[in-house]
């Protein structure tokens, strides 16, 4: 239970100091520092997919 409110924690922070802010509290909740760096990259991963996505549809709308 630990691990979803520090995940939902590091999901919401938007910018540098809320991330460290969420990093720590991720930590005080007792998750670990490499569980921390992989979601945090997952998340990355995730956000760079959507953007991506994101662009190659209004450049496929804007097209037509």
């Amino acid at each position: 239970m630990a691990n979803e409110k520090a995940k939902l924690l590091l999901e919401n922070a938007t910018n540098y100091f809320e991330r460290i802010s969420a990093v720590q509290s991720a930590l005080q909740l007792g998750m670990p520092m490499e569980d921390i760096e992989d979601y945090m990259d997952w998340l990355r991963l995730l956000r760079a997919e959507h953007c991506q996505m994101a662009t190659a549809g209004s450049t496929e709308s804007s097209g037509n």
